[in-house]
């Protein structure tokens, strides 16, 4: 019986114990948001996923509590919790209705939540500024509540889910949305959504924390969720948040270490910041995702070192081949390198001059078996470097190497050996430079891919145009797509009919009316290939004076004009695309004046513009005591000031510039204005079609500077050959007409040469023409614009200094008076040919107008070096010259401006030489000053 008794105990206690085992191990159910990516989501096979999930799976492996995730709609996921069907959210902001129904555990991550505004809407910066708009939101998200805090009479537009508010983003439904940092699982909607929405757009709400919840009055259940985060190490948590953030939450820098001494692809300038192609294209990216960048800069070599001891995140960009093979992770193709064959002394006209003869190449290069399948009958010589290489060539050990082409050609340039090497275009080889990570940041490497896949090709052709001199060197411009539209928005524009496009007719080269009365120019062409890009028609309507095609926009008898300038009173009566093409404003004066920089310069002055400019009102508001003189249009202008109507003649640059072409000017010269050299255009339309912007900006981000750069060509280069041709010579009819006799007799005598020949050849001379002046023989005006910004591109890279000199020969019109043109022609010659003779290659010359020059000194060492060549200069002039028995001595002033420090762009650097060549002249001339 006692037996019985103990045995039935016995069962009894298992049971028991059995019981509690269960009891211990009935799992939790945790509910979740489904879309609420990367913190919390469902993938593509319907697993739970993200930052939190697996902070949870990571509490439950150190409780050793089951866990089951049940994923819901955002406001489903909470009345689960509320209703008993769930036991713990695994992570929600706090709100004080949410106070009402749950307990809140600790904070388990944060995360930041904005609004994101609209491109358009790009001058909203408050809460307030956003009142007349509606805020897209997920129904029972925290945002509605903390806004409503902070400001009152929001209103709202409520969506299921964040998948659904995507759609209604991308469909333009809002232009104002709520929604957390971060980026989607579709790369796709992503993209379109950032284009419309930049980051740098959007108001932060607030940075929020992230808590479990449980349901009111669960406080056990908050202990134990407590106590089984507080076992989690620093190492997990970090872990997790790289492995679907990127980085650690606690640091929110990524360092990349930045190799050196590449230019123009990275290097550290003069103010020891980095620069470059690679530089510029990681500041997009960390613009594009929100993530702040660091750079580390070392040597190659070190670089790496930097990421292999975890003192830096990333490489920002290597050349990872199998020939060079790092073992860390290719996260992304940044860029592609173009190498060339290089040949020192001549140019090569074929492949096989080189037969039998070395060529250098590097060892590490990836493209040496298809080099040598080039050059089968050449033999290698590897070096170290392009350097050693290039010592090589000259020393004529190899006859030619192979090395990246945009590289070498900088070197090149910065060693004054540019003139003696030759690039064989016929052959390129291209080697992939990649974003290097560590092989255990798998996260990192995927944030890094996502970043990526959020910039537009145009953005990337634009970075590549302004480091990437040479166009053959290039490789984004291959990535440029159509603009991507809607559903909705390929409807719009079926149902948009034929677009009324109002132009002058007599505006040259923007926009014109041919002979047969076609709209032509710059603008003409970019409507065209806008309309194009969105699958519309449009109908050009010409107009002969701006004010009316101002009145017919507004009035809607035209539906969009281009070249129009924004302003703050234009847009409470038309809508403005983004600009699409630079508008700087110049002066036109006589040649007697002094260049005129500034409009404070022309206080008390009678100054000319055309009737219905936007400027005029800023003009007036200046109080700079200016008399306007109102005038039709350009032409109208340019004559006002050469028949002593008005001192000068304010218009676009690029117009005014085809006027003075186009006619006989020879007594009046242009200059810049810095006050309005930053002036953008834009197109403007009927407020009925404010729809259509967003569309017709996608359109305008297509057009890379090298598109730009062709339509330039296309309107100004040649029609400038072609008036030139025409009307530019009519002061010099009888020099051509010599030019054509000997032309045409030299045809006669060398017959089989064809027509063909000969007018690429008188082509060409007239295009020489029209870069250089007759008289000097040096660039004009035109060609020293180009060389300039040139030199400012090549040293902005490095931060590098170079000078401009400003130079005038002061006492021309009192030789011009004394002993006549002729002589003063002949002693301005010969003054240009003095100072030639103080330039190197590297440097340029040109005369700027009348007895003016300007000297730029590429890469000059410093400020004391270029004075010493400043003295010289005025010292060469010391004796006079003798022209025709008559000893006639000249007066030189000198200004010096010194790239950057007295200026950083073309503008800025003419103006400050011009200025201190004038100080230079008031005190009694024949000396330099600097700044």
């Amino acid at each position: 019986m006692t037996l019985l008794i103990r045995l039935m105990f016995a069962i009894s206690l298992l049971l028991g114990f059995h019981s509690m085992a269960e009891e211990r191990q009935k799992p939790l159910i945790l509910v979740f948001g489904e879309d609420s990516y990367p913190y919390q989501f469902i993938d593509e096979n319907g697993d739970a996923k993200g930052v939190l999930v697996d902070l949870w799976r990571e509490w439950s492996s150190q409780t050793q509590v089951p866990v089951v995730f049940v994923a819901r709609h955002w406001q489903d996921s909470l009345t689960q919790v509320t209703q008993g069907d769930a036991d713990i959210h695994i992570g929600l902001g706090i709100t004080q209705d949410r106070e009402q129904y749950f307990d809140f555990a600790a904070p388990i991550a944060y995360v930041s939540t904005y609004l994101y505004v609209r491109n358009s809407l790009k001058n909203k910066k408050s809460y307030e500024d956003l009142l007349p708009y509606r805020i897209g939101i997920v129904k029972g998200s925290s945002h509605e509540s903390i806004l409503s805090q902070q400001v009152n009479g929001l209103s709202y537009r409520y969506y299921n889910s964040r998948a659904d508010l995507m759609r209604g983003v991308v469909e333009g439904e809002v232009d104002v949305f709520a929604g957390m940092e971060g980026y989607l699982k579709d790369n796709a909607v992503s993209r379109a959504v950032l284009e419309e929405f930049p980051l740098d757009n959007r108001l932060l709400i607030k940075k929020t924390a992230l808590v479990p919840a449980v349901r009111k009055g669960r406080t056990e259940l908050i202990s134990q969720i407590n106590r089984g985060f507080e076992r989690l190490s620093q190492a997990s948590r970090t872990e997790i948040d790289k492995r679907w953030l990127g980085f650690s939450q606690d640091s929110n820098t990524l360092v990349i270490a930045t190799t050196t001494g590449i230019q123009p692809f990275a290097d550290t300038g003069g103010d020891g910041e980095p620069h470059g192609l690679y530089i510029d294209i990681w500041k997009l990216w960390s613009k594009k995702t929100g993530i702040a960048v660091e750079f580390r800069p070392a040597s190659m070599e070190d670089s790496l070192d930097e990421l292999k001891y975890l003192r830096a995140d990333i490489h920002v960009g290597y050349p990872e081949s199998d020939t060079m093979k790092t073992n860390l992770t290719r996260a992304w193709k940044t860029y592609q390198v173009k190498s060339r064959i290089f040949s020192h002394g001549r140019p090569l006209t074929s492949l096989d001059e080189l037969k039998g003869k070395r060529v250098g190449a590097v060892p590490t290069a990836p493209y040496l078996d298809k080099l040598k399948q080039a050059l089968p009958e050449s033999e290698l010589k590897l070096y170290m470097n392009v350097t050693q290489m290039i010592e090589a060539a000259q020393q004529g050990h190899i006859a030619a190497f192979v090395a990246a082409s945009a590289w070498t050609q900088h070197y090149l340039l910065r060693t004054d050996s540019w003139p003696d090497f030759h690039q064989y275009r016929q052959l390129d080889f291209t080697t992939d430079i990649y974003a290097l990570t560590r092989n255990e940041d798998k996260g990192l490497a995927q944030r890094i891919a996502a970043g990526f896949k959020l910039i537009n090709p145009a953005e990337l052709a634009a970075i590549e145009s302004k480091w990437i001199l040479d166009k053959e060197d290039r490789s984004f411009h291959t990535l440029l797509s159509s603009v991507t539209i809607t559903p909705a928005q390929r409807q719009y524009l079926q149902g948009l009919g034929t677009l009324k496009v109002g132009y002058l007719s007599a505006w040259a080269p923007m926009e014109y009316a041919n002979g047969r009365g076609e709209f032509m120019g710059i603008n003409s062409e970019i409507t065209t290939w806008i309309a194009e890009q969105l699958g519309i028609e449009v109908q050009p309507v010409a107009y002969e004076r701006w004010n009316s095609l101002v009145d017919a926009l507004k009035n809607g008898d035209v539906d969009v004009v281009g070249s129009v300038a924004y302003t703050p009173e234009r847009e409470r009566e038309l809508a403005f695309s983004s600009a699409y093409w630079p508008s700087p404003w110049g002066l036109v004066t006589n040649l007697n004046q002094v260049t005129v920089f500034n409009l404070s310069q022309m206080s008390g002055k009678r100054l000319a513009v055309v009737e219905g400019y936007q400027l005029i009102a800023n003009l007036m508001n200046k109080d700079l005591g200016i008399e306007l003189v109102i005038v039709p249009n350009s032409r109208a202008g340019v004559d006002a000031v050469a028949q002593g109507k008005a001192d000068a003649f304010i218009e676009k640059v690029i117009n005014m510039a085809m006027v003075l072409k186009q006619g006989d000017y020879k007594a009046l010269k242009m200059s810049v204005l810095a006050d309005f050299s930053q002036q953008q255009s834009h197109f403007a339309f009927n407020k009925k079609y404010k729809e259509l912007v967003p569309m017709w900006d996608q359109a305008i981000a297509q057009l890379t500077p090298d598109r730009q750069q062709a339509i330039y060509q296309h309107w100004v280069k040649e029609d400038t050959s072609r008036w030139q041709t025409m009307l530019n010579y009519q002061n010099g009819f009888y020099a051509l007409a010599l030019v054509s006799f000997i032309l045409i007799a030299y045809l006669l005598w060398r017959g089989h040469h064809s027509r063909q020949i000969l007018a690429r050849e008188l082509a060409f001379e007239i295009s020489q023409a029209g870069q250089f002046d007759a008289l000097t023989g040096l660039p004009n005006r035109s060609l020293l614009d180009d060389r300039l910004q040139q030199s400012v591109l090549m040293h902005r890279r490095d931060m590098t200094p170079f000078a401009v000199l400003f130079i005038s020969f002061d006492n021309m019109p009192d030789i011009n008076q004394t002993y006549g043109h002729k002589v003063g022609d002949s002693v301005l010659a010969k003054g240009a040919q003095q100072l030639k003779a103080a330039v190197r290659k590297s440097d340029t010359l040109a005369r700027f107008g009348g007895n003016e020059f300007v000297m730029v000194l590429n890469r000059s060492k410093d400020l004391d070096t270029v004075c010493q060549v400043a003295d010289g200069i005025i010292g060469s002039f010391s004796a006079p010259f003798a022209i025709n028995g008559v000893n006639v001595a000249l007066s030189v002033s000198i200004g010096v401006a010194m790239f950057p420090n007295d200026g950083d762009t073309v503008v800025e650097l003419l103006k400050t030489a011009d200025k201190l060549m004038s100080r230079a002249m008031k005190q009694g001339g024949r000396c330099y000053h600097s700044a």
